[in-house]
């Protein structure tokens, strides 16, 4: 970067951390208290609470008010218009609370997530995460090429050639029954964890806490800080986007941006695998990755090729 987009960078990721400590304190005056739920699904399994919705007015109003030219995509409060309306060359993309079902019940396993994209490249991010010390949590933040702090100490990735058995590593709950290992490799794997927050999970493999993370088909919000977290922590993440069958190293979150804009709603569907660690075991775990074989999957999909073909 010139020393001009630096600048920039310097100050967006500033103001980022102000923003996440702002509205982890916000947060802690809900935490542990009766609070009104309401639920994106019919089964009841995607709540938004009074504390997701408090937390994204304020963030949008504090970048509205400091950044009146910048775009934001936060995961509540989709508007109408998001067809028509192209992301804005600095996109604040928010997780007002990541980790809803564990706050509601009591569980201190949640996140702020911040990030600023320029044109479909992460370039700053920041994360509140509700650890218990005497200021009430930290932050856990980054700028491209700048490096990764929780507060003013600097973080990086667990250091290894190979996973260790007895290091934790982060796992979707539903790993096992959609996934599995090849059996090109036969070494050790790591101790599961599901947390019930991407963002948490992948703040916890920046600190070094998890030596690596899988992540199924995380949204914008959920992974965009954590991601360049990793990466500034000496790690890498490797991506599959959804037009690509082989996994990379992330770059451009966005790659076609360059040439086209996408919209809002564009961006609210993005999704992508991710697998999360230091540079040698990343790209390891991700190259054995595997489906798992479901013959009720297997069937439909035969049944689906068989009634398209006798309708054409």
């Amino acid at each position: 970067m010139t020393p001009a987009d630096q600048k920039i960078a310097q100050e967006i990721e500033a103001a980022a951390v102000e923003l996440a400590r702002g509205a982890g304190q916000l947060l802690a005056g809900y935490f542990g208290r009766q609070i009104s739920v309401q639920f994106k699904d019919k089964h009841q399994r995607d709540p938004v609470t009074q504390a997701d919705q408090a937390s994204q007015e304020y963030l949008t109003a504090e970048i509205t008010r400091r950044f009146p030219s910048h775009g934001i995509l936060g995961e509540e409060g989709a508007s109408d218009n998001e067809a028509q309306t192209l992301g804005a060359d600095y996109l604040w993309v928010l997780d007002p609370l990541d980790g809803t079902t564990n706050f509601m019940n009591g569980l201190p396993v949640y996140a702020v997530s911040i990030a600023v994209l320029h044109r479909g490249w992460p370039l700053a991010g920041a994360l509140y995460l509700p650890w218990p010390q005497p200021e009430g949590g930290f932050v856990l933040h980054c700028r491209r090429g700048g490096g990764c702090f929780a507060g003013d100490q600097p973080v990086s990735v667990h250091q290894s050639e190979q996973p260790v058995n007895n290091r934790l590593i982060g796992l979707p709950a539903s790993f096992h029954h959609y996934n599995r290992f090849s059996r090109q490799h036969r070494g050790p794997v790591g101790e599961p964890r599901s947390t019930g927050s991407i963002a948490y999970e992948l703040a916890m493999t920046a600190c070094g806490f998890m030596q690596y993370s899988i992540f199924g088909a995380p949204r914008l919000w959920d992974m965009a800080a954590g991601a360049l977290a990793v990466q500034e922590a000496q790690g890498t993440v490797m991506t599959r986007l959804p037009k690509s069958k082989q996994w990379q190293p992330m770059q451009s979150l966005v790659p076609s941006w360059e040439e086209k804009a996408p919209t809002l709603k564009e961006l609210r569907g993005w999704t992508a695998g991710l697998v999360a660690g230091n540079k040698q075991v990343a790209p390891l775990i991700a190259q054995n990755l595997r489906p798992r074989f479901r013959l009720g999957s297997k069937i439909r999909q035969w049944k689906h090729r068989v009634f398209t073909v006798k309708k054409t």
